[in-house]
């Protein structure tokens, strides 16, 4: 597919399987729950210690000195969905994807707490190993049960867009985005979806949003190539007029598209980057009146402030940073106290922690 890859990750996992911090709280939990007995006492605080020391190997890559410890700890009880999840969890990063799907699938029988990250590990088990279709029947019935759950439709869209179906991955993405609005990856993959349909404005907005929340992503420089192409791909009068009614959802943007056109003279007498694309955030102010979650209150909301503040082209300098430019170099440097005064409008306008309502319906959840 177009543009795969600047998609973050392939795949992601819940995120307690990254985070030490909230391991060691699942453990804590679990011992409390093993010692409420004083029968089986010390056999829990074994359990756990090996536990600890598998999670510890497992953190500094000794995956192999890791299952030791979580066989051992199975021997304690073969039933512990924790201890077959941190089995799944270690096998997945090893590449080890069918032994991988079949914990995950114990967790998920076991019906245990750790239920909703095997169904992430299992769907990315296949899904890594060649099993797309089987993946996703595992994310369709992990999002039936944990609806909330944003990683699982993420990685649905991801499955989706892998097999080309692309209507399939912009739904789980509304529907990811709807419970995480400042989840970077689906911004991405978003923009990606879009431009291989060949949406440029929805493609441009999505990927300035990446940029918006992340300036400092790995591959900064390579989204900031995508963005510059877009915006130029819109500004380019050589194409002729900008022509409206080739998408869906097209029509809240149809005012957009007049304005654009009306706009694209203006780059006669100054075709840079920054001009242009803050004459395109500047076009944006139609499509806040349309009520829009995702179009509206969180991409053109956002941006047209941030023009109308006056900070787009300090935005706009501060993304042709990322690749090297003598003269853009040289205005960041003379214009220091600007850079600084957007990069603090940007933090002080941050996304919501989630939308509460379903994307497409309903009154906006951002005025």
């Amino acid at each position: 597919m177009e543009n795969a890859d600047v998609t973050f990750f392939r795949f992601e996992t819940p995120c307690h399987c990254t985070t030490m911090e909230f391991r060691m709280k699942l453990i804590l939990t679990f011992l409390v729950i093993v010692t409420s007995s004083q029968l089986f006492a010390r056999e829990g605080k074994e359990l756990i210690d090996l536990l600890r020391k598998g999670n510890a190997q497992h953190d500094v890559g000794n995956y192999e000195q890791a299952l030791t410890f979580y066989k051992k700890a199975l021997k304690y009880d073969s039933i512990s969905g924790l201890v077959q999840y941190e089995m799944a969890y270690t096998l997945l990063a090893m590449k080890r994807y069918d032994e991988a799907a079949q914990y995950s699938r114990k967790v998920i029988d076991l019906d245990s707490k750790q239920q909703q990250g095997a169904y992430l590990m299992l769907g990315s088990a296949l899904n890594m190993s060649g099993k797309i279709q089987d993946a996703i029947q595992v994310y369709l019935e992990g999002v039936s049960k944990f609806r909330t759950m944003h990683q699982l439709h993420y990685n649905l869209a991801l499955a989706y867009y892998d097999i080309g179906n692309l209507s399939k991955s912009e739904e789980a993405l509304y529907r990811s985005l709807q419970m995480r609005p400042g989840h970077v990856n689906s911004h991405m993959l978003l923009g990606n979806v879009l431009s291989s349909r060949g949406d440029n404005i929805k493609s441009a907005l999505c990927y300035a949003y990446v940029l918006y929340l992340d300036p400092e992503i790995y591959n900064a420089s390579a989204i900031e190539t995508l963005l510059k192409t877009k915006i130029e791909t819109l500004f380019d009068t050589t194409l002729g007029p900008l022509q409206t009614g080739r998408f869906p959802g097209d029509s809240i943007f149809a005012i957009v598209y007049e304005s654009l056109n009306e706009l694209r003279v203006q780059t006669y007498e100054d075709s840079s980057f920054a001009h242009s694309l803050c004459l395109f955030l500047g076009s944006l102010h139609s499509l806040i009146e349309k009520g829009h979650p995702l179009w509206s209150d969180l991409y053109a909301h956002t941006f047209y402030g941030l023009q109308n503040s006056g900070h787009c082209e300090a935005f706009s300098h501060s993304l042709s940073s990322v690749n090297t430019d003598p003269d853009n170099e040289s205005w960041m440097r003379l214009n220091q106290a600007k850079v600084q005064e957007m990069r603090s409008w940007i933090d002080s306008h941050q996304p919501p922690q989630k939308m509460n309502q379903i994307l497409f319906g309903g009154r906006s959840v951002f005025r």
